[in-house]
């Protein structure tokens, strides 16, 4: 069905930030997303960069590549909706063992933290929506592209693996990135 190939490299966090987080860039194209304002993970309101990583040394930016059977993607030419579901039991599933293999790596290394792609989606549906507090906070993570990171560049630069879309269906891949931080 699917192969989940990973990448990581370790830079120093200051360069990290200076080089690939640009909030005023980023930041503002969430207002697309239909995660604004829906999940704590995402903007508006997230903490600045520096406030969550400046206290950290050194960054593993690790790239979680789903590579899709040929079967996969044929299938998911079928609708939409096909594609979102072969999506979320494909990409949704390795990126929510990843944040899980990140969670039980913050167990080891207390004090580490993790960084994730994409909005929280530990739950059905966040809580914020709601106007709730959220459910999970000691596992929910901020989203990397909320923080204001160049996602494009840190796949491509620090990683070698170029980011793919596609107008319908599945890319050949998805890649979500994540990031441990530590001292």
């Amino acid at each position: 069905m699917y192969q989940v190939e990973v990448q990581v490299q370790t830079l120093r966090v200051p360069d990290w930030i200076s080089r690939y987080c640009q909030p005023e860039r980023f930041v503002p194209l969430c207002s697309a997303c239909p995660q604004y304002g829906k999940n704590w993970a995402c903007p508006p309101g997230m903490p600045q960069v520096e406030r969550i990583a400046g206290a950290y040394s050194f960054v593993q930016v690790i790239g979680l590549k789903v590579l899709y059977d040929e079967s996969v993607r044929i299938a998911a030419l079928t609708s939409p909706e096909c594609t979102e579901e072969m999506r979320r039991k494909t990409y949704g599933a390795a990126k929510k063992q990843m944040l899980h293999a990140l969670l039980a790596l913050e167990a080891e290394f207390p004090g580490s933290m993790t960084i994730m792609a994409g909005g929280c989606e530990l739950c059905p549906q966040c809580a914020r929506a709601e106007g709730k507090l959220c459910r999970h906070p000691k596992e929910m993570r901020f989203s990397y592209s909320g923080l204001g990171f160049d996602l494009g560049r840190i796949a491509e630069e620090v990683l070698g693996i170029p980011l793919l879309w596609q107008k319908q269906g599945l890319p050949e891949y998805n890649v979500a990135i994540a990031s441990f931080l530590h001292n």
